[in-house]
């Protein structure tokens, strides 16, 4: 796996969803339903990239970035320092107290639906970008300390490809199918 580089795995520009600045969220979604029928993907995407004007990407949506903005008090609790947010009693009172997912699913849904893209993208930051020419350790790395998934690929300054965490996955299991490893459960001594 070392000799594998960032762009033996990544999914070009040109093939990955991908939606204007000015796209409403909801009409972004049906862009996505629309490719994952037409394409017939396996893995379909999950998330877009956004393009400005000119056709270049200046952002990404994601499923968390959905998730976030249609219960926008999770931009209070996030503005503050969660130093125990994994820990369960943390996450009860957080939850109680910021009256998260108090409405209905549906009516959160139609607060989102008609958000320009562009009010919801978030600009990947630099440890969410990789170099095509990057062996897979470094996003591997990035993955494990909790990077945003997909990561953006760049070559020259530009947005080049996307990797996701699923298809580095799969590498890495294929990886480890491939090796013999003796079977000690069967050795009799």
């Amino acid at each position: 796996m070392n000799n594998l580089k960032v762009s033996d795995l990544m999914i070009p520009v040109v093939e990955y969803s991908r939606v204007k600045e000015d796209t409403s969220v909801h009409s972004a979604m049906l862009e996505l339903v629309k490719e994952s029928e037409v394409k017939n993907l396996s893995h379909p995407h999950r998330d877009l990239l956004v393009e400005d004007a000119n056709g270049q990407v200046v952002g990404m949506v994601t499923m968390l970035d959905i998730f976030k903005h249609m219960e926008p008090s999770y931009f209070k609790l996030l503005s503050k320092n969660p130093s125990g947010f994994l820990d369960k009693s943390y996450v009860q009172k957080v939850f109680k107290d910021f009256n998260l997912w108090s409405e209905p699913l549906k009516s959160l849904c139609h607060r989102i639906g008609g958000i320009k893209v562009k009010d919801i993208m978030h600009s990947p930051e630099q440890a969410e970008i990789v170099a095509e020419d990057d062996n897979l350790d470094k996003p591997l790395h990035a993955y494990i300390l909790g990077v945003q998934q997909p990561i953006l690929v760049r070559k020259e300054g530009r947005i080049t490809g996307v990797l996701r965490l699923g298809d580095v996955f799969e590498k890495v299991r294929d990886s480890i199918l491939a090796c013999e490893i003796a079977n000690t459960e069967n050795i009799k001594e």
